[in-house]
């Protein structure tokens, strides 16, 4: 009997790890489906900041509850897809319109020292009078039958609906019209959306209360300044991110510092973040910081610092690009001096949440003290407020060989700072 029951067990491992090879076998490829680089480039922001300013109203009143259609163009539906699944999950995606059909195919790394290869997914979703219904869904060499991908979808659509914080934006979406030009979300907005009251849902309870405590230590510490520099402001944030990351990743550390100090720099209330932070004194009066002693290298500096810990270098430098360009065509003019603090915040921003080494390694940097010539590379000889006129006399665009030379010298600069190492 006893020996019946030994047999029966090793019948079921054998069983079992057959199946779970079989398993391994079908779903982990050795190469992955899709290899698409993340490039995000100026046009792709101005096209995201045209559709968002159409639709901006709407959404922020009260009055308007109508409903309403968004486009988005192929391209930075795509673009959006792969720079999310690269951000999130390390992997790669891309995501093909034809009329009534979108087919998106991802590629995921495994997370295993033991095991490589690549998860590759591939989906079909087909138009219908409301949202798509997801068809021919396989992962790896295994078909998932429809009526399984249907009720995942639905499945995960109720839990975003009833218990994220993004229940309103999904109730919201009406019906999503696929064509090859665009892909149209019909939404009917309920309004409501007070920027003065409300925050912007993006990050965790931990997060918030990280990114809290390190604004209230630039609050506490400067409330009699009038004027500050902004590497008085960045050794501080520093510090205690260096005693936090004792127990704490320093990535962690360094991204909520950095991002509270973006809304210190940029004077904007933190509310829009952090929900209790509403609840705090407001306070009368905030120094003016500068950047070697320029208030718009501050403002560049720490905004790529911020996009680049909570993005990548990619968006951060498309962000960058894109705002010269506007101020191009109708601000100040372009400045290759602000691009070189926009490079010198983006680098801060990746060495500072690269690894727990490099985050570690660059609190140690500034706290031994740094000054603004640290963080921002020479910049004196470099032209600044150029027209649409004089920068295409010139520089011609941005793929000549004039411009690419000026753009070589502020890289190379920046590489030189001392927080590069």
């Amino acid at each position: 009997m006893i020996r019946k029951l030994i047999f029966f067990l090793i019948a079921c491992v054998c069983t079992v790890s057959l199946l779970l090879g079989l398993f391994i076998f079908l779903v982990i490829d050795e190469k992955p489906y899709v290899e698409q680089q993340t490039k995000v480039a100026p046009e792709h922001i101005e096209r995201l900041k045209r559709t968002f300013d159409q639709h901006r109203r709407r959404i922020l009143s009260s009055r308007q509850k109508g409903m309403a259609t968004i486009s988005i163009h192929p391209e930075d539906a795509d673009i959006a897809i792969n720079y999310l699944t690269k951000h999130f999950v390390n992997g790669s995606a891309h995501m093909y319109i034809t009329h009534g059909k979108a087919k998106i195919r991802t590629s995921l790394p495994l997370p295993l020292q033991t095991i490589t290869g690549f998860i590759n997914l591939e989906a079909t979703f087909v138009e219908t009078d409301r949202l798509p219904q997801p068809h021919s869904v396989s992962i790896g060499h295994i078909l998932i039958p429809d009526f399984v991908s249907q009720f995942l979808l639905d499945q995960t659509v109720w839990w975003l609906q009833n218990y994220s914080k993004y229940d309103s934006m999904i109730s919201a979406i009406k019906h999503m019209h696929i064509t090859t030009s665009a892909l149209k979300v019909r939404y009917q907005w309920q309004g409501g959306f007070n920027l003065a009251r409300s925050h912007f849902p993006v990050l965790s309870k931990s997060e918030q209360k990280k990114v809290y405590r390190y604004y209230n230590l630039l609050v506490q510490n400067n409330q009699q300044q009038a004027a500050l520099s902004l590497s008085q402001i960045l050794q501080p944030l520093m510090k205690m991110a260096a005693r936090y990351s004792v127990n704490n990743p320093a990535q962690k550390e360094n991204r909520a510092a950095i991002l509270a100090a973006t809304f210190y720099v940029m004077d904007l209330p933190l509310n829009y973040l952090v929900p209790k932070a509403a609840n705090r004194p407001l306070r009368h009066s905030r120094p003016n910081i500068t950047l070697d002693g320029r208030k718009d290298f501050a403002q560049h500096f720490i905004i790529s610092a911020a996009i680049t810990a909570y993005a990548d270098t990619a968006l951060s430098d498309a962000i960058g690009l894109y705002k010269e360009i506007e101020d191009k065509r109708s601000g100040s003019g372009f400045s290759f001096n602000d691009i070189a603090a926009d490079r010198a915040g983006t680098r801060f921003g990746e060495l500072a949440t690269a690894s727990h080494t490099d985050a570690v390694q660059l609190q140690q940097l500034v706290n031994k003290g740094i000054n603004d010539k640290d963080l921002m590379p020479r910049w004196e000889d470099l032209p600044e407020s150029l027209s649409k006129t004089v920068f295409r006399q010139h520089y011609g665009n941005f793929d000549t060989p004039a411009y690419h030379k000026l753009v070589d010298t502020i890289e190379r600069r920046v590489e030189a700072l001392p927080f590069t190492y």
